[in-house]
């Protein structure tokens, strides 16, 4: 019977350090702009998970381990120190360290050629809300939505850019209403908090 006690204890006493530290490593942000649109609407909230490439010690600075790398088509959640106003922000990795990436027209290039895409029908997308600025075109781009209005965007074109070792392009999932590697150029890995692993949307849609 104390042999049995003692498991019981220990059991809960995991599960008890469990809770303590997903806080560590799992945080929730809920969508304030425009630039993931139709992915992510404004409102709904979105579950970070901080040690997808890097885990730290809980509540610290102090790396322990590599637990993946970043990979094209994740969407992840950074800070660039020296845009202050830009406290945390959400952006999806295109370019991977060693490739040349270009823009054309809103279309991504990677070392001389064109992203696979395939057009999607704007009916589909009728669910999203007015509010919601979606451009004329959307496409399913490498496994995942982007839109745009041809034409529309002063940044809708990026001259080819080589990315050094640790280095990433990102862009937001709305070519036409996104702050990104357009403007603010590469991004080094250790600028990455981590990498987003659900999407709570802010209500029902019908899709």
């Amino acid at each position: 019977m104390l042999k049995r006690s003692r498991k019981y204890v220990v059991a809960l006493l995991l599960v008890l350090a469990g809770f303590g530290l997903v806080p560590a490593y799992l945080h929730a942000y809920t969508i304030a702009g425009a630039s993931e649109i139709p992915n992510v609407l404004l409102g709904d909230k979105i579950v970070v998970n901080n040690a997808a490439y890097i885990l730290r010690a809980p509540y610290s600075n102090t790396k322990l381990f590599r637990t993946g790398s970043p990979k094209r088509g994740d969407f992840v959640y950074l800070h660039l120190p020296n845009y202050p106003r830009l406290k945390g922000f959400f952006k999806r990795i295109v370019g991977l360290p060693g490739e040349t990436f270009e823009l054309r027209d809103n279309r991504a290039w990677i070392d001389g050629r064109a992203l696979p895409v395939k057009t999607l029908s704007p009916a589909d997308f009728a669910w999203v809300p007015t509010a919601h600025p979606i451009g004329s075109t959307v496409e399913n781009e490498d496994g995942h939505c982007v839109t745009f209005t041809p034409g529309k965007s002063e940044h809708r074109d990026h001259p080819p850019t080589r990315l050094e070792p640790g280095q990433y392009f990102l862009l937001g999932d709305n070519r036409d209403d996104s702050y990104d590697s357009r403007e603010f150029g590469p991004v080094p890995e250790e600028l990455f908090e981590g990498k987003v692993i659900a999407i709570l949307p802010a209500g029902e849609r019908a899709r």
